[in-house]
């Protein structure tokens, strides 16, 4: 959903995303009248005092799954770069999986092992992108936090709701808001290689006991933090 919408953002010219490049946000942020950055958390002081913030979170077990099937198929350049190290991944602020060894890039890492050990490498690989999401205040009225369940299906009133706490104009609203229907992920099913499912509650079906246990030994409290501790798997 966000990335067609994001190119439709820079056709203005005040606005600008830069992936998980933060010292790039931090340098040119002031340049362009709306930025975003992927799995950070952020520096208030480095913002300023007059600033907004929309938060996009999903179940961090969905993201895994997620992430396993489209690293796996080597989809980004990134993932297909053979002995990488966190530089070769900071684009996406990726960390090295424990077990990865020499001779692999990430995709043919994770074509090498069975699903179960993938999806732990996943979780090593989210380590940074979980540890910003623990780092995030809960309770900021600067701040907006959507999760992505909770979107799917209302992306029009998600993106009204967006557009009216940023100030956005009338027109550019109604353009936002097409935009955001016409991209949603439930219409961009099938129709485009980035997304290969967009229902949430995947984890449900891939979590075997030993990758659940794996992910609650590092992670249980995230779950709590947003809320998702309550929705248990088949295994619980």
């Amino acid at each position: 959903m966000s990335r067609p919408f994001n190119r439709w953002l820079r056709l203005g010219h005040g606005y600008l995303h830069y992936n998980s490049h933060l010292e790039r946000f931090y340098e040119n942020m002031r340049r362009h009248k709306l930025v975003s950055v992927n799995n950070h958390a952020l520096d208030f002081e480095k913002l300023g005092n007059d600033f907004r913030i929309t938060r996009f979170i999903r179940d961090p077990r969905d993201l895994v799954i997620s992430g396993y099937f489209y690293h796996k198929r080597g989809a980004e350049q990134w993932c297909n770069v053979r002995d990488p190290d966190e530089k070769d991944w900071v684009k996406v602020n990726g960390a090295i999986p424990e077990n990865m060894g020499e001779g692999h890039s990430y995709s043919s890492y994770l074509q090498s092992i069975n699903i179960e050990d993938g999806l732990i490498a996943e979780i090593d690989f989210r380590e940074k992108h979980f540890e910003s999401m623990t780092a995030w205040p809960v309770d900021d009225d600067r701040i907006k936090l959507f999760r992505y369940e909770d979107i799917l299906g209302k992306e029009i009133e998600t993106f009204n709701e967006i557009f009216s706490f940023y100030g956005i104009s009338g027109i550019e609203k109604k353009i936002g808001i097409f935009f955001a229907n016409k991209y949603s992920a439930g219409k961009q099913e099938g129709s485009t290689a980035h997304i290969r499912n967009p229902r949430s509650g995947q984890w449900k079906q891939h979590f075997t006991p030993k990758v659940k246990e794996y992910f609650d030994s590092r992670y249980e409290g995230l779950l709590a933090q947003y809320n998702y501790d309550h929705i248990t798997g088949l295994e619980s």
